[in-house]
């Protein structure tokens, strides 16, 4: 089984995921999909604390404007 990588995202808009409220400027991580086992991605707050899994489709949306990648900052 392969470790699977956690992305450092940047909140550009607010959203709630898993009954939290994130805000602009807020610091979430997200692991990477695993196509192979289909496994969901995990999200953790913050501190590195687990919140919820998502599905490929909802990073996606998120990535449409609501997070951007740590080091895509300007």
């Amino acid at each position: 089984m392969a470790i699977r990588s956690i992305n450092k995202y940047i909140v550009l808009k607010r959203f709630s995921l898993g009954k939290v409220l994130y805000d602009k400027l807020d610091t979430i991580y997200v692991q990477e999909h695993d196509p192979a086992n289909k496994e969901p991605q995990k999200v953790f707050n913050g501190e590195k604390e687990y919140v919820t899994d998502i599905s490929s489709d909802v990073y996606l949306s998120l990535r449409k404007g609501f997070i951007i990648d740590d080091q895509e900052r300007d």
